[in-house]
Parts: C-alpha cells; sequence; structure tokens
C-alpha cells in the first residue's frame, strides 16, 4: 500500500520515452526469468493451517517476525489465501472501535482461520489475499499480477502431481523482485542515467504525517481510513524524524502491548531493536541505481522523498519503482 496522495503528472515527453526506454529493458529482462528462478536453495516458509485459530494465527506472525504467510485448507488440499500484518491492523482498528481489548481476544480465540474471510469482512471491504502463481510464471507474469492489486507478495503454488492438491512452493514479494533485477541486470548504466524525476516514480502531495506525540491507536486509525502502510513522524519545524510503520504493530504485539495502544509514536519507537532499519530517504534528483542499491542494502519496503529542508514531498514505494520497469 502506499501513501494518500496524487502521482505528478510526467514532464513531457522526453520523459516519457526515458520511462518506456527502461521499461523494455527492464520488462525483457523479467520475461527471461521465471518465479522458480527467485526460490532459494535453502530458506524458512512459514505456512499456516485453516484449523488453526487467528489468535494462534497472528501470535506465529508476531514470534517469528514476518510480515505475512500463506495459508493451507488440509482438508481440501489447498491453498487458501494469506494472513498479513495489515489484517492485524485491521482487526485492530475494527476491536478498538467496537469493543474491548479484552472482548476482542475473547472472541478471537474462538475464530479458527478457515473462517477468517467471512471474519476480514466485518471491518474491510476486501477479501483476503488469494493471489498466487506457478514457479513456472516469468516475473513479468507475477509483476504484472501484483502491479494489478495492492499486495506486496503473492504465494508460489504448485500441483502434487499425486493427489492434484496444491503445494505451496514459497513466497515472492516486489522487494525480493527488484532486488534480483538490481543484482542481475545486465545494463546497469540505464539505471544510473534515470532519476526519479526524469522517470516520474513516486506518489506526491497531500501526505498523511504525525509529530512523536500522537497516540499509537490514531496512527492505526490513519492506516486504516487512508489505506496507507506508513506515515512520516516530522518535529515541530515539518522536518522528518522517523517513519511509524506496519511493522512497529508486530514489535508491539510481541511485547504484548496491543492492550496499550494509548501510547505515544515516541514510545512506541523506543521499543526498536538496535538494528531496525529506521527511516530512509531521498530526492527526486537521485537515480535509479542509487534508489535500488539502498532498497538491496537496506531492506527497506519505501523511500521518504525530501526537499532541501529534509521536508517530506512524497514518498517511493517499491510498487512505484517495479510499475515504472514494467511495459
Amino acid at each position: 500500500m502506499d501513501i494518500l496522495g496524487t502521482h505528478r503528472s510526467s514532464g513531457g515527453q522526453s520523459a516519457v520515452s526515458k520511462r518506456r526506454e527502461l521499461a523494455q529493458l527492464a520488462s525483457f529482462f523479467l520475461k527471461q526469468h521465471s518465479a522458480y528462478d527467485m526460490i532459494p536453495v535453502s530458506f524458512r516458509l512459514i505456512v499456516l493451517d485453516t484449523k488453526l485459530l487467528v489468535t494462534k494465527a497472528l501470535s506465529t506472525l508476531v514470534q517469528n517476525g514476518v510480515e505475512s504467510a500463506p495459508m493451507y485448507d488440509s482438508t481440501q488440499s489447498c491453498y487458501s489465501g494469506m494472513l498479513t500484518t495489515t489484517d492485524l491492523v485491521n482487526m485492530i482498528q475494527y476491536y478498538y472501535s467496537n469493543f474491548s481489548y479484552s472482548e476482542a481476544i475473547d472472541d478471537l480465540d474462538q475464530v479458527q482461520l478457515d473462517n477468517f474471510k467471512d471474519l476480514l469482512l466485518r471491518f474491510k471491504s476486501r477479501q483476503t489475499n488469494t493471489l498466487c502463481a506457478n514457479p513456472l510464471d516469468t516475473l513479468y507474469e507475477v509483476s504484472r499480477r501484483l502491479l494489478a492489486t495492492d499486495y506486496s507478495a503473492l504465494a508460489l503454488v504448485d500441483e502434487d502431481t499425486d493427489t492434484g492438491g496444491d503445494v505451496i512452493v514459497s513466497m515472492l514479494s516486489i522487494y525480493r523482485i527488484l532486488n534480483f533485477m538490481a543484482v542481475n541486470i545486465d545494463d546497469k548504466k540505464k539505471l544510473k542515467q534515470h532519476t526519479l524525476f526524469d522517470l516520474d516514480i513516486g506518489t506526491y502531495g497531500d501526505l498523511i504525517t504525525a509529530t512523536m506525540d500522537v497516540s499509537v491507536i490514531d496512527i492505526i486509525r490513519m492506516f486504516v481510513e487512508n489505506n496507507i502502510s506508513v506515515v512520516p513522524i516530522l518535529d515541530d519545524n515539518g522536518v522528518v524524524l522517523n517513519v511509524f510503520a506496519e511493522s512497529d504493530i508486530i514489535l508491539l504485539a510481541r511485547e504484548g502491548l496491543l492492550d496499550e495502544l494509548n501510547i505515544s509514536v515516541s514510545e512506541a519507537l523506543a521499543l526498536r531493536p538496535d538494528d531496525y532499519p529506521g527511516v530512509h530517504t531521498c530526492t527526486q534528483s537521485d537515480t535509479l541505481h542509487s534508489v535500488l542499491d539502498i532498497i538491496r542494502k537496506m531492506h527497506v519496503q519505501r523511500l521518504i522523498v525530501v526537499d532541501d529542508d529534509i521536508k517530506p514531498v512524497g514518498v517511493v514505494a517499491l510498487s512505484d519503482v517495479l510499475r515504472a520497469l514494467i511495459i
């Protein structure tokens, strides 16, 4: 999900042609590789059985520090969708607005994941993320499928030749696709020639922001009402100090603080581990190569675009970057 805002129109025919030239290069690269090429030799995959209670499943996400995990219906031998931190944020907002925390826990302690889709419809207008792809699909096909939604990852699902049931092979995210491209694309010179401004990458205007004294529950309300996943945190002069993201909710859950969401952003950010990546900024004059380098090395999900005074003017999400590279 991207920060709410108005996308800047492109800067003339030259910007359009530059963007198309780069998109042709990137799209050709993505068509030459399949999702199977992205599956590492050794990796950990968390799969949640749909008979699990929602509270147990969410606890699994929290304890493993992951933002999403596929669900599997063992009775039907089929992939059943994805549980994400966005679902957690939406549930928190719903229950805090309508019930007490203890009532919410009592409710969720009785709900299994196989009823999760019905539960989601109580507090958001869309279905569970059931997006998936075959491992042999090209990265180009997978990228277009992701960009047609506001999801940042999907499950790779194959067929068991013996039973005909689904086999969840892995997960594939926009981050991993961009990382793979940044490392393996041959013509890196073109990535260095084009700036964010040239390529019209990012979302600008009407940014949703907050200050350090705002409560966490108010930030969660901003997430839900504006369909965003991060809020820049500013000082009294409007300068970017930090960001508060959905991943911070996972940290609060791990600390057992979901019943204390009236604490300030400042208090919540103090709970981050020392190696937390924090806020990363860029300017519109930064090249696509430098942006991809930051994303790859720092494992960030978005960059805050700032002006010369370090005041926010926009945001570059991973989906913005990938969209600019797809014809």
